[in-house]
């Protein structure tokens, strides 16, 4: 009977370490560091970090000195990074495949202009996952009077609960939009889960970030309700920390 026991103290020993080391390594982050160019000849420098499938950080043209809020994605090798102005207007895409420590592509503005990309990793460090102080405020993308555009509206209430409520807009010729009313969520970790039957099955996971959002289908469930090819997943910036005016009160 002893030794029964003393077997299930050591199983559970080893079970509650390695939840530890699990959840330890859950809550770290990677934050990259890569130079390159821009058409061969535009020096850019980004700094990264990389936390599941999303990518933020900062993007700084080395020649003017500026840094540049950006917002992406890494699904698999797959490279997609916006690059925002103060108020939210997209004024680049980076999208490439990423082999090893370097990442390639095609650098293109909303305007239709577009610069082949190449950047390569100079550093990597693991931190914890930045815990956001709060969540509230008001973020947005543009792609500019011929592309689409989304809101997203967010008030913290507690530590574990927001009000948030989402708008966005395809562009021409359709001008389809995608709209979630005002609803309550539970906030974990920087991330909130969104799911509605309504239509079907929707599933959409908010993960907040210092200066911006970005939102992602989870477990295939796209029936939303939403109109023709309109959809709120994107990334989002952060340009107002006030508390948001919903449209439902």
């Amino acid at each position: 009977m002893k030794k029964n026991v003393l077997i299930l103290i050591i199983l559970w020993s080893f079970l509650w370490i390695g939840s530890l080391e699990l959840s330890f390594a859950q809550s770290k982050v990677s934050q990259q560091s890569f130079d390159g160019y821009i058409n061969n000849k535009i020096p850019i420098n980004l700094s990264l970090t990389f936390e599941d499938n999303l990518v933020y950080g900062i993007l700084t043209y080395t020649k003017v000195g500026q840094p540049i809020k950006v917002i992406g994605s890494l699904e698999k090798d797959d490279f997609l990074l916006h690059e925002f102005a103060a108020k939210a207007d997209i004024t680049g895409i980076y999208y490439g495949e990423k082999k090893g420590d370097e990442i390639k592509g095609s650098w293109s503005n909303p305007t239709g202009k577009e610069m082949p990309f190449s950047i390569k990793k100079t550093a990597v460090v693991a931190i914890e996952k930045p815990e956001v102080k709060s969540v509230t405020g008001s973020y947005a993308y543009s792609f500019g009077k011929d592309g689409g555009t989304g809101n997203l509206y967010v008030q913290q209430v507690g530590k574990d609960k927001i009000i948030v409520e989402m708008q966005a807009v395809k562009g021409p010729p359709s001008y389809n939009q995608a709209i979630i009313t005002k609803t309550s969520l539970k906030l974990a970790r920087n991330e909130a889960i969104y799911e509605n039957k309504e239509f079907g099955k929707c599933k959409l996971k908010i993960s907040f970030f210092e200066g911006g959002a970005n939102i992602i289908y989870l477990d295939e469930a796209y029936e939303c309700g939403f109109g023709n090819a309109a959809s709120v997943v994107g990334s989002y910036l952060k340009f107002d920390t006030k508390a948001p005016k919903f449209e439902q009160n």
